[in-house]
């Protein structure tokens, strides 16, 4: 084949590729179908002209993967809806797609993805920004973050094809797949038990039970963002104080308190709440304290309540705490609200 005609085809492709690729994107973000990455890639010339002498290809139609999408999601449920997404919004060329679990025998293990081979469906082809691409296909892989993780290690070790790997190492390869394969599963219903959790404390909240609960991510979320709560009391005091808002990693912030909440002993929500309101004066003295200008410092709900809970420290406690969090705070930062925290005890 003319190395030019290869060369007009690719720069096509390098085209047709990120376009493709965005295109996909927001069809999954507008479907609200979560995903870890979505990657791509068009196959460059020496790697094209290798597989056409390889496969001793003749006609450039045969060849379907010069873009290369892949789709790597959370979740393995998550792959028949992507199924469903491309179905729907593209042409599915089915002779060249392949699922590679349905290549498996029953009790073989391996790697798993589903392979897409996707043109433009007749409604896209309509559209002036996609007519030029109206031929062109691409390859979308589809596989979980695991799958994803099993299939770079096996290419890692150059074992692409199950014959190719040495028979002492075969088991060992076979029963780490298959807890790949079990460990995608136990996801699947650890979210769903994290869903369930969700809608309990949701419940538990309208319901003003959240009081007994322990304290986790979930339970301290769902309390600190109700409104009337003690924690929305101590976010005004800080505005009063003269503080601003801000955003701030969540997260984190999360982490931080049910740090202190540990380090206070405190069990459930309701202790937290009660030792927020036993001492909400000396929280305002704090934040007095901390901004004696009124004016100044920005900050958010969690790190108020984050500030309230150290106010409640003894020295040790708070060398703990600061050891455990040094990369959140900046070390003049800390010296000053520690100070603070000794001021505002002597009042």
């Amino acid at each position: 084949m003319e190395k030019d005609k290869l060369r007009e085809l690719i720069s096509k492709h390098k085209l047709f590729t990120p376009i493709i690729s965005e295109l996909i994107k927001s069809l999954l973000i507008s479907e609200e179908i979560k995903f870890h990455v979505v990657e791509c890639r068009t196959k460059e010339i020496h790697s094209l002209e290798q597989k056409i002498s390889r496969k001793k290809i003749q006609t450039l139609d045969s060849i379907t993967d010069l873009s290369g999408i892949r789709i790597i999601l959370y979740y393995q449920d998550d792959v028949d809806k992507v199924n469903s997404l491309l179905r729907k919004n593209f042409k599915i060329d089915e002779s060249n797609s392949i699922d590679k679990a349905e290549i498996l025998e029953t009790n073989e293990f391996g790697y798993l993805s589903v392979h897409y081979i996707v043109q433009l469906d007749s409604k896209r082809n309509k559209l002036p920004e996609w007519k030029s691409y109206s031929k062109l296909k691409a390859e979308v892989q589809v596989r979980t973050v695991l799958q994803h993780s099993w299939a770079s290690i096996s290419h890692e070790l150059s074992y692409k094809r199950k014959i190719e790997i040495p028979k002492g190492l075969s088991r060992k390869l076979f029963r780490l797949a298959g807890l790949f394969e079990l460990a995608d599963e136990q996801f699947m219903l650890i979210r769903d038990e994290h869903l369930h959790l969700e809608s309990k404390i949701e419940k538990l909240s309208e319901n003003n039970e959240l009081f007994g609960e322990e304290i986790n991510t979930l339970t301290l979320r769902e309390a600190i963002n109700k409104e009337g709560s003690i924690f929305r009391t101590i976010e005004q005091l800080a505005f009063e104080v003269g503080f601003t808002e801000s955003e701030d990693s969540m997260s984190e912030s999360i982490h931080n308190l049910i740090l202190l909440a540990s380090l206070l002993k405190l069990k459930n929500i309701g202790e937290i709440e009660d030792l927020l309101k036993s001492k909400i004066d000396l929280i305002h003295k704090f934040f007095i304290q901390l901004l004696p200008d009124g004016k100044g410092w920005d900050g958010s709900l969690y790190w108020f309540i984050e500030l309230a809970l150290i106010l409640m420290t003894k020295p040790a406690q708070r060398e703990i705490y600061l050891n455990k969090t040094k990369s959140s705070w900046a070390t003049d930062i800390w010296e000053y609200v520690d100070n603070a925290v000794i001021q505002t005890k002597k009042l």
